[in-house]
């Protein structure tokens, strides 16, 4: 467990400092696939948190009016709303439609990291080649600080706050990257 949160602490923080940065190779390598994999579900429930915060807030004749248009009732919002609460809206629509999100979310997190790792390697051809593992620890592990901002911006903008952590992200490890040989 002490590995796992020097290894966050050195993702989180570290910049340009070459020490550091073996330091943080080093702690990626030791800490396992298994610590590897949990920071990588965190980052991805973090940065789904305000994409379902979002859906959640919204009342059963929001929610759709969203999907299906204006016009798909007669009946009026109160009356829709009370009608498809006393029917089982959220465990029959909402909690569903709440794990569609996740899943696209979990989706579109593994195919960015797959690419960040693709991309990673062809910009360091030239460079010390760095294992599948050591690159996709770099881009996990220096997601902490960029999830964390981008789940507050996403409070107020939900689904743009992914596209600001995605270039956040990519800045920071081919930042990092740079400075590592």
């Amino acid at each position: 467990m002490s590995d796992y949160l020097k290894t966050v602490t050195l993702g989180a923080f570290t910049w340009k400092d070459e020490d550091r940065l073996a330091l943080l190779f080093e702690h990626i390598k030791r800490a396992g696939s298994p610590w590897l994999l949990l920071h990588f579900w965190l980052v991805t429930l973090c940065l789904n948190f305000p994409v379902m915060f979002a859906i959640a807030r919204l009342s059963p004749f929001e929610l759709y009016g969203r999907i299906y248009g204006e016009g798909f009732t007669q009946l009026s919002p109160v009356e829709f709303n009370v009608f498809m609460l006393e029917s089982g809206f959220g465990v029959n629509v909402l909690l569903p439609v709440l794990g569609m999100a996740l899943g696209l979310v979990l989706v579109i997190q593994i195919v960015f990291y797959l690419f960040a790792v693709f991309f990673l390697k062809m910009s360091r051809l030239n460079l010390a080649c760095l294992s599948f593992r050591s690159r996709f620890g770099l881009a996990v592990y220096s997601s902490t600080l960029p999830v964390l901002a981008a789940s507050l911006f996403g409070l107020y903008l939900p689904t743009v706050h992914i596209l600001i952590f995605y270039f956040m992200v990519m800045f920071f490890i081919f930042q990092r990257s740079r400075h590592y040989i």
